[in-house]
């Protein structure tokens, strides 16, 4: 772990996102602040220095009271970095998993200050481009939004939200019907997300989202959301910035008239999250005040911290934590256990601001280390796999907090891309790491792999990997293998006239094989 950036001291690594690594670090001056340090590959492409350079200053103009604003950064650095403030508080994703829909006043209030803070963004020439419940922190005097700007310098040249290959860029749940389309984005296009955020905080479920990347993103452009369970107070808003047309959401400014004052308050969010936040703070204070001595870090059972969330699902009806199904009751074999947890920061209760993606302060476990840190790209890992060429416009890289998700699809030769056609071959590789208070990585993915396993058949056979079992559903029809190897889980679907049921299994097994050893050092 590098020890320094620029002027900042870098004490812990927090976590890692699609443009890099996050540490907590420290100004000279004591202040605490989220450093993020980009990854290489962004470093060395050209053009990448000059559009970091551009969008850190023009972040550097937001300064609103609902923003988490920019400290330093340096584009010209060896791997260039930026230091954000760093702010207290769970995401709202994190507060509506432990709490469920907000109460309207608290909606609305909350619909204010991101109205002010999109104001603020705007004001500055850029587009927010993912607001999403992990972007919004729910800080002790109000809300703040992260995450803003940076982003786009990680898109090549005449890159648009999902052209760029082997990534989606953005949240496509709460992505505008133009972004999902590549269209040329406007300020209207955060106002569609911020009335899918909106939506999610009030009903406890986003709008649009689906169970597969390419249906969320149809969703989005064009289904009509369900609004039935939005407060009535709420429901023509967050309808008006749902529109599909651009040029029908309000504007900022409308908006604020529509929304209206909001009384001053102390503690403005529900208990629940006022006592996350306190609970943060204790732990956070324990550890910076014991010179990171793990001793001085208790477990804090009055308030759980919410599950992780989960990465968008790639294509088809499949979940990202190890088959196509929905959890099983769990199979009657005890799981491992590894050790207690020692929390240091629960994750979406200390949340880092600005830093280019929602991060969160690590948890220091007493468990079995993660095998892996990182998962490969299709273009690197599928010409080692026994397969014909792949049609790689359907390659997919999705990263969400501490589970990433690589997916690779073969399709006929004469198929052109088409969403309604099926692969013959898929090979997913699903990683979860050790980020979070939720525990340790090769336990929650032993936990999650036991519970999809329990309705399949067991594989005993396999001379890698940890365990494995065959999907029930695929039935007499098709071949479908899951793998857990460690913290990670490998699927591998095989179907059609290419791989005949009945001679598939020894194939999908080989598949598997390659895919675990595929995985990068």
């Amino acid at each position: 772990m590098p020890t320094e950036a620029g002027p900042y001291r870098l004490l812990t690594e927090l976590g890692s996102g699609g443009m890099g690594r996050v540490f907590l670090g420290a100004a000279p001056d004591g202040r605490l602040a989220a450093v993020k340090q980009v990854h290489h590959r962004f470093a060395a492409e050209d053009g990448f220095r000059t559009r970091f350079r551009r969008e850190v200053a023009a972040s550097g103009k937001v300064s609103g009271a609902y923003t988490a604003a920019v400290m330093d950064a340096d584009a010209d650095a060896d791997l260039p970095w930026l230091a954000s403030v760093f702010v207290a508080g769970p995401s709202l994703g994190a507060a509506v998993e432990a709490t469920g829909a907000l109460p309207a006043e608290t909606v609305r209030r909350l619909a204010v200050g991101l109205v002010t803070a999109l104001h603020e963004i705007h004001r500055a020439g850029l587009i927010h481009r993912d607001l999403k419940p992990e972007n919004v922190l729910l800080a002790e005097d109000g809300v703040r939004v992260i995450d803003f700007g940076i982003a786009r310098a990680a898109e090549p040249l005449g890159a648009t939200a999902l052209t760029q290959t082997g990534w989606v860029i953005g949240s496509p749940p709460f992505m505008s019907p133009e972004q999902a389309e590549s269209a040329e984005l406007t300020p209207a296009s955060d106002v569609f997300s911020l009335g899918s955020v909106l939506a999610l905080a009030a009903t406890g479920r986003a709008p649009f989202a689906a169970d597969s990347v390419f249906k969320t993103l149809s969703n989005v452009v064009h289904a009509e959301p369900d609004l039935d369970k939005v407060p009535e107070e709420l429901r023509e808003i967050v309808a008006r910035c749902l529109a599909k047309d651009p040029t029908a959401r309000p504007t900022l400014t409308e908006l604020h008239g529509l929304l209206g004052p909001v009384s001053p308050a102390a503690r403005p969010w529900p208990p629940v999250v006022h006592r996350l936040i306190a609970d943060q703070k204790d732990r956070l204070e324990a550890v910076l005040g014991g010179g990171g001595d793990e001793s001085v870090a208790q477990e804090r059972t009055s308030t759980p911290s919410p599950p992780e969330p989960e990465p968008v699902p790639a294509p088809d009806a499949e979940t990202v934590t190890a088959t196509a199904h929905s959890p099983a009751p769990a199979p009657s074999r005890p799981h491992r256990r590894h050790g207690r947890l020692v929390a240091l920061v629960a994750t979406g209760a200390l949340a880092l601001a600005g830093a280019g993606v929602g991060t969160y302060l690590m948890l220091r476990n007493e468990g079995p280390p993660d095998k892996y840190a990182k998962v490969p790209v299709c273009e690197d890992a599928a010409p080692k796999l026994p397969l014909p060429d792949r049609l790689k416009s359907e390659d997919i890289n999705v990263q969400n907090g501490p589970v990433t998700v690589t997916r690779c699809s073969w399709y006929e030769e004469d198929v052109v891309a088409n969403w309604a056609v099926t692969p013959h071959a898929v090979v997913r590789w699903t990683l979860r790491r050790t980020a979070d208070t939720n525990g340790n990585a090769t336990e929650r993915q032993d936990e999650a792999f036991d519970k999809e396993a329990s309705p399949g058949r067991r594989d005993e056979s396999l001379d890698f990997g940890d365990e494995a079992h065959w999907d029930a559903s695929a039935s007499d029809r098709y071949c479908s293998l899951n793998v857990r190897d460690g913290n990670l889980v490998v699927w591998v679907m095989l179907t059609g006239d290419r791989h005949p049921y009945g001679a598939c299994e020894q194939e999908a097994r080989t598949i598997a094989k390659t895919a675990v050893s595929a995985m990068p050092e």
